[in-house]
């Protein structure tokens, strides 16, 4: 289902998965597009669907885009109070353990992306993936806000700020975002580098952090 439009969605509303063809391919030709992009994070889908990709002529890229993983327990603990810390630290390390062997294996071109970089330095990474994408930049990509999207998964904090800056268009989104973040997301206007984690998180759970995943966060560390 379409994440701003809902289920009356023009592109979504009335497609149909079919078996007799590649997942990917059945997207493409529905938004006749040659590029289609995949966020899922996912180990095993990813895999699962390389494997279906490389029996078709499609050419597979995969980009790693990488995030303090302070950020991300931050993140995780705001979203599940009730979960433990060390659970939750625990599955960001093997999480992480898992991505940097699938990307370590995979065989065809790739790409590492820092979320920091990208929100501090945009448009030169913009240009270097679409570069590794083999697509002209066009500076109007920044401006993700004005242009017309129909998402099917990804970031409810990113897609808000889309039905946001389209509020005219889409007088009721299907996109929401919990009370506890909305005032962060309403003054927000473009990309931006989100350092929450830096007041939030508690210093017993970065402590914890630390001690539990400190090596393996070791080269995502971003320091202001």
């Amino acid at each position: 289902m379409c994440k701003l439009c809902g289920e009356d969605c023009q592109i979504w509303g009335d497609f149909q998965v079919s078996e007799s063809l590649d997942l990917y391919e059945q997207v493409a030709l529905k938004v006749n597009k040659p590029l289609v992009i995949d966020s899922s994070k996912n180990v095993d889908w990813i895999r699962q669907q390389v494997r279906s990709i490389e029996s078709t002529s499609t050419q597979p890229y995969l980009i790693f885009l990488r995030r303090d993983g302070r950020a991300v327990i931050n993140s995780r603990i705001r979203k599940y109070p009730k979960k433990n810390a060390k659970d939750l630290i625990a599955d960001w390390s093997e999480q992480i353990q898992l991505t940097n062997a699938l990307f370590d294996a995979f065989p065809h071109k790739k790409l590492k992306v820092s979320y920091e970089e990208f929100a501090t330095n945009s448009e030169a990474i913009a240009r270097q993936i679409c570069e590794f994408l083999e697509v002209e930049y066009e500076p109007e990509m920044l401006n993700y806000g004005t242009h017309e999207h129909h998402v099917l998964g990804g970031n409810n904090g990113t897609q808000f700020l889309v039905a946001q800056a389209q509020s005219e268009k889409l007088k009721n989104p299907f996109v929401q975002v919990p009370e506890r973040s909305k005032s962060f997301y309403q003054n927000l206007s473009g990309i931006s580098l989100d350092l929450r984690w830096k007041q939030e998180l508690d210093p017993s759970v970065a402590r914890l952090f630390e001690e539990m995943a400190g090596r393996i966060n070791q080269e995502l560390k971003w320091e202001v």
